[in-house]
């Protein structure tokens, strides 16, 4: 479980959704809820490279829906990838 303190504006955060996760930026924290813009799987989900969507995907998730906080993304051509190696069962 993620500490809901560690978890501020401008936090990297890996979030379960379905079956796969995914990387967001926190852009707003909001009691036990964050507001968080998505990035998308650039190629397949079991590689680690992401990249930001045509239109901006950004919801109001729980915070117990997080996996971990995460670092940032480093950029890889026009994608980015994540140093963390993650997976659902982290």
């Amino acid at each position: 479980m993620v500490d809901n303190s560690a978890i501020k504006v401008n936090s990297w955060v890996a979030v379960r959704f379905e079956d796969e996760w995914f990387p967001g930026e926190v852009v707003e924290v909001i009691n036990e809820d964050i507001k968080t813009k998505f990035m998308i799987h650039a190629g397949q989900p079991s590689v680690n490279h992401f990249k930001w969507p045509v239109e901006t995907d950004c919801h109001r998730i729980p915070i117990a829906t997080i996996i971990s906080k995460i670092s940032p993304p480093y950029p890889i051509s026009r994608h980015f990838a994540f140093s963390q190696n993650l997976s659902l069962t982290d």
